[in-house]
C-alpha cells in the first residue's frame, strides 16, 4: 500500500502529540500525588474512590462526635467524684456528732461545716460544662437543674429540669448517653424508711435499733396498692409473757414472740417499748417510702444540729435519717459513676474500631488513587525516550525528498 507524504506527516504528528498527551499525563500524576487524574482514568476506580471518601468522612464525624461524648462523660466524672468526697465528709462528720460526747457548741460547729457541704453539693448539682450547659438538667439544659426555695413549704431543694438523656451516634449502629439527668442521680435518692405509733392501750414508744432488719421486713411488706395492709397491731396475750403481731387488714398472724413488760418488744429491727398487760395493744403502721435529694438532707441535718432545744430522740432521729440519707445518695452515685464508666468504655471501644476502620480504608484508597512514585518515574522516563523517538522520527520524515536518491 502506498502512503502519500501527508499521510507519512500526519502519522508522525500523530506520534508526537500522543507521546507529550502521555508524558504530561504522568508528569501531571507526578506533581498532584493522584493516579486518578479525572474518572476517565478508572471509571471503577474513581468510584470507589468516591465511596471510600465518603466512608473516611463519617467516620471523622463519628469520632468527633465521640471526642465531644468523651469530654461529657469525663466531666460528669470529675463532679461525681467531687460530690462522693463531699458525702464522705458529711458522713465523717455525721459520725461524730452522734458519739454522745459533744456539747451544744461543738454540734453548731458541726452545722457550720454541714452548711458549706450543703452548699457545695448544690453546685455540683448544678454544675454546668463548657458551653454553658447545665449537666444534670436533662433536655432543659439551658435552665439550673436543681432550685432553692426558701419559702417553700416542703423541701427547700427542688429538681426543676427533666429526666431527658441526649444520645450521641458513633457509629452507623452505635449511640451513647452523653449524661444522666439529676432526677435520677440527685434527686430520686431514697429517703430512710420510717415505721411509727398509730396508738395503744399504754403508753409506748418506738425505735428502730437495726436499720438494715427493720428496711428488709418494710421493702417486703410495703403495699401500695392497699395502704391499709400497712397497718399492724402488737397484742399482749395471757398470761402476758408473750405478743402477737398481727397485720389488722387482713388479720393474717405475722409470729408470736416473747414479751417482757421490763424490756423492749423487738421485731424486725425496731424496739417497742411499752410496759403493757394481757390484751393490751400498740398499733403502728409502715410509712410511705419517700425520696429526697441530697442537699436537702444536709439541709434537715444542719437544721437539727443547729436546733439547741431539740430532744435527744429528736435528734437520734435526724442524725439516723442522715446517716441514711447520705449512705443511700453515696450509692446511687456509685451506680451513676458505674453507668458512666461503662460508657466511657463503649465510647473507647468504638473509637478505636473507627481508628481501624478508617486506616484500612484510606490503606484502600491509597492503593487505588494515589500514584505509585517509583513506578510512576519509570514511566515518565519511559514516556520521555517514546517522545524522543517520535520527535527524532517526525524530524526524519520532514526532511526526507526524492533528490536523495538520485
Amino acid at each position: 500500500m502506498r502512503i502519500s507524504t501527508n499521510q507519512l506527516f500526519d502519522l508522525s504528528v500523530k506520534g508526537v502529540l500522543d507521546n507529550q498527551s502521555k508524558l504530561s499525563h504522568v508528569q501531571q500524576q507526578l506533581s498532584s500525588g493522584k493516579k486518578l487524574l479525572r474518572p476517565s482514568d478508572d471509571p471503577v476506580g474513581a468510584s470507589q474512590v468516591i465511596r471510600l471518601t465518603e466512608e473516611l468522612n463519617q467516620i471523622a464525624q463519628y469520632q468527633a462526635n465521640n471526642n465531644l461524648l468523651k469530654n461529657s462523660l469525663e466531666q460528669e466524672e470529675v463532679v461525681m467524684e467531687n460530690m462522693k468526697n463531699a458525702l464522705n465528709r458529711a458522713r465523717q462528720l455525721a459520725v461524730e456528732a452522734g458519739n454522745g460526747i459533744f456539747a451544744e457548741v461543738d454540734k453548731a460547729a458541726i452545722g457550720i461545716e454541714i452548711e458549706q457541704i450543703r452548699g457545695e453539693a448544690f453546685d455540683l448539682m448544678n454544675s454546668r460544662n463548657a458551653e454553658g450547659e447545665y449537666i444534670f438538667a436533662g433536655y432543659q439544659s439551658h435552665s439550673p437543674a436543681f432550685e432553692f426555695n426558701p419559702s417553700s413549704p416542703g423541701n427547700k431543694y427542688n429538681f426543676v429540669g427533666d429526666d431527658g438523656q441526649n444520645e450521641i451516634q458513633i457509629s452507623p449502629t452505635v449511640r451513647v448517653k452523653n449524661g444522666d439527668s439529676g432526677k435520677y442521680v440527685f434527686e430520686d435518692v431514697p429517703a430512710r424508711l420510717k415505721t411509727s405509733i398509730t396508738g395503744s392501750s399504754v403508753p409506748a414508744t418506738l425505735k428502730i435499733s437495726q436499720q438494715d432488719s427493720h428496711d428488709f421486713f418494710h421493702e417486703n411488706n410495703y403495699d401500695r396498692l392497699t395502704p391499709a395492709n400497712n397497718n399492724y397491731q402488737i397484742q399482749v396475750i395471757a398470761p402476758g409473757d408473750q405478743a402477737t403481731v398481727t397485720q389488722v387488714n387482713t388479720g393474717t398472724v405475722v409470729g408470736t414472740y416473747s414479751y417482757n413488760a421490763d424490756q423492749p418488744f423487738v421485731f424486725k429491727g425496731m424496739e417497742f417499748n411499752f410496759q403493757g398487760g394481757a390484751g393490751d395493744t400498740v398499733d403502728f403502721t409502715l410509712q410511705t417510702p419517700e425520696k429526697k435529694n441530697i442537699a436537702e438532707t444536709l439541709n434537715d441535718f444542719a437544721i437539727a444540729l443547729n436546733d439547741e432545744n431539740i430532744s435527744d430522740a429528736d435528734f437520734a432521729e435526724a442524725l439516723a435519717d442522715a446517716l441514711v440519707g447520705i449512705d443511700n445518695a453515696s450509692k446511687r452515685l456509685a451506680d451513676a459513676n458505674s453507668a458512666v464508666g461503662g460508657r466511657l468504655n463503649v465510647a473507647e471501644s468504638v473509637f478505636a474500631s473507627n481508628l481501624d476502620l478508617e486506616i484500612t480504608n484510606k490503606l484502600a484508597r491509597s492503593s487505588i488513587d494515589e500514584v505509585d512514585y517509583a513506578e510512576a518515574v519509570t514511566e515518565l522516563s519511559k514516556q520521555e525516550n517514546a517522545l524522543q523517538a517520535a520527535q527524532s522520527t517526525f524530524s526524519r520524515v520532514t526532511q526526507l525528498s526524492l533528490f536523495d536518491y538520485l
